[in-house]
């Protein structure tokens, strides 16, 4: 089985969240098989950032991730944007 490269754009509930507090929050639970390996905070609009994560996991399903990263508090939504096997 490979590996996948899977990008996350998470949104804030508010524009005062704290994005790097919620990387903190995404890395501390993550399941044992995904790792975040990069993080980016990048602008929508007026002021708005969202948190771009991209995770190493094994080539499956994300829902498990996905569901634990919408669980973090301050995470009003979240997207997948790209799933790519390395």
């Amino acid at each position: 089985m490979g590996k996948v490269a899977v990008k996350i754009k998470l949104m804030p509930s508010d524009i005062s969240i704290n994005l790097e507090e919620i990387r903190y929050q995404a890395e501390k639970i993550m399941p044992d098989y995904a790792k975040i390996v990069r993080h980016e905070i990048i602008p929508v609009a007026f002021g708005l950032n969202a948190l771009l994560l991209t995770i190493i996991m094994p080539d499956q399903s994300p829902d498990e991730v996905v569901e634990k990263l919408e669980k973090i508090e301050g995470v009003e939504s979240l997207e997948v944007e790209e799933v790519g096997l390395i």
